[in-house]
C-alpha cells in the first residue's frame, strides 16, 4: 500500500550480492513510498573490484540520490558531514537494511543498532523503518522451515513487511528494471554468437577461501565443452579476471566470448539473462545470474553456513561440503587449506549443470558421467 513520505533515506552497505539479495525489499520501498526522493546511504566498495551499489541498481528507478561514506569511519568530520548532508536533503523517513552484525555479544550488537538510530535522530529524521525489534533481527537465526540460517533475501523482506505484506517468490521483487540502451548493448556484445546456445560463467570472487582455483575450471570446461557441441561460452567478470577468462574460452575450444572487464554489472545481468546457465562461485554474478532467471551451478565455500547466500530460485545447483570448520566466517583459509570448495570436484559441477539443462531444455543433454 502506498504511503505518504516526501524523503526516504535506504541505508544499505555492500557490493554486487548484497545488492542483489535486497532488490526484493528496495522494490518493496518504491511500491511504498511511489512518489519519494528516495536516497541511498551506502559505503564506498572497500576492493577496488567491489562494484558500487549505485551502479548495480542504476539511475532513476530506486533511487534518485547517494551519500556513500567509508564502512567504519570514525571520523567526527565525515559523520558531522554525513549528517548535515541528510539534514539538508530533510529526510522524513530511513528504511534501515543493514546486515546482521554478530559482535562480541548481544549487548553489543544491539548497542551498535542503538547507535545508528541516534545517528539517523540525530540528522533529523523521525520515521524510523525496519530497524530490528526482537531476537532474531539482531542475530544469524535459524530458518524454522529449512532448518539453516535465514536465507538474507528473506530476513530482509521479514523486516520491511513493516510496510505491508511482500512476496519474495514474485518475479517483478526481482526485476532489475534494465534500459533499452543496457539491453541494446548486452545485445552487441553477444552479436557474434547470437541464436547459439549460450553458458555463461564467471571465475571471479573477492575471497580466496571462495576461490575453487584456475586449473578446476580449466578442467571443468575443458570436460564439459564435447558434450555441448555448438554451444558458446560467455565470461563475465572484473578486468583482473580477463586472463583467466581467456583461458577458460581457450579450454572450452568451441568457440566463446571474453567480457571480462567490458561490461558494466547492469550490462553483465542483461548478458547473462541469455543464456542458458550460469557456472559460477558463491559470488556478486552468481546472484546476478539467479536476479535475471537464469539457473545457476555454483561452487560455494563453507564459509557461510548453507542458505544463507544462497541465490535466488529453486532451479539452481549448490555445491557445498559442509565440512567440520564450517561456518568459519575467513576470508583467506591458510589453516586447513581450503579443504570444503577444494574437495569440490570438476564431475560435481559437470553433474550439476547437467542437471540444469536437462530441467530446462526438451532436449536432454548426455553426459559422460552418468
Amino acid at each position: 500500500m502506498a504511503q505518504t513520505a516526501k524523503q526516504v533515506l535506504i541505508y544499505r552497505l555492500g557490493s554486487l550480492g548484497d545488492t542483489v539479495v535486497a532488490l526484493p525489499a528496495f522494490h518493496h520501498v518504491r511500491n511504498t513510498y511511489p512518489n519519494a526522493q528516495i536516497t541511498l546511504l551506502t559505503n564506498s566498495p572497500v576492493a577496488s573490484k567491489a562494484a558500487p551499489l549505485a551502479s548495480v541498481l542504476g539511475q532513476g528507478y530506486f533511487f534518485d540520490n547517494v551519500l556513500a561514506y567509508p564502512v567504519g569511519t570514525r571520523s567526527p568530520k565525515v559523520l558531522l558531514g554525513l549528517i548535515k548532508q541528510i539534514r539538508a536533503l530533510n529526510i522524513d523517513t530511513v528504511v534501515y537494511l543493514a546486515g546482521v552484525r554478530e559482535l562480541k555479544s548481544l549487548l553489543k550488537t544491539k548497542l551498535t543498532v542503538q547507535r545508528d538510530r541516534l545517528f539517523f535522530k540525530a540528522a533529523g529524521v523521525k520515521n524510523m523503518v525496519a530497524f530490528p525489534a526482537n531476537h532474531p533481527d539482531f542475530v544469524l537465526s535459524v530458518d524454522s522451515v529449512t532448518g539453516d540460517l535465514e536465507w538474507e533475501a528473506k530476513r530482509l523482506a521479514r523486516r520491511v513487511s513493516q510496510l505491508g505484506p511482500i512476496d519474495i517468490d514474485d518475479a517483478s521483487y526481482w526485476d532489475l528494471k534494465f534500459t533499452q540502451q543496457e539491453l541494446h548493448t548486452a545485445n552487441a556484445c553477444l552479436a557474434p554468437v547470437a541464436g547459439k546456445n549460450i553458458i555463461a560463467a564467471s571465475t571471479g570472487t573477492k575471497c580466496q577461501v571462495n576461490d575453487w582455483e584456475a586449473h578446476n575450471w580449466l578442467n571443468l570446461f575443458a570436460q564439459l565443452s564435447p558434450q555441448l557441441p555448438g554451444w558458446k561460452l560467455v565470461m563475465v567478470g572484473g578486468p583482473d579476471e580477463h586472463a583467466l577468462a581467456d583461458k577458460c574460452v581457450e579450454a572450452w575450444g568451441g568457440g566463446g566470448i571474453n567480457l571480462c572487464g567490458q561490461t558494466s554489472p547492469r550490462v553483465s545481468g542483461a548478458v547473462l539473462q541469455q543464456a542458458k546457465t550460469f557456472i559460477g562461485h558463491d559470488s556478486g554474478p552468481m546472484h546476478l545470474a539467479a536476479a535475471v532467471g537464469t539457473p545457476c551451478a555454483a561452487v560455494f565455500s563453507a564459509r557461510h553456513h548453507p542458505r544463507q547466500w544462497y541465490p535466488r530460485g529453486n532451479a539452481n545447483k549448490i555445491i557445498y561440503h559442509k565440512t567440520d570448520c564450517a561456518g568459519c566466517g575467513l576470508d583467506v583459509c591458510v589453516v586447513q587449506q581450503k579443504k570444503c570448495i577444494l574437495s569440490v570436484t570438476v564431475t560435481e559441477v559437470i553433474d550439476a549443470v547437467t542437471d540444469i539443462l536437462n530441467i530446462n531444455d526438451s532436449k536432454p543433454i548426455n553426459s559422460p558421467l552418468q
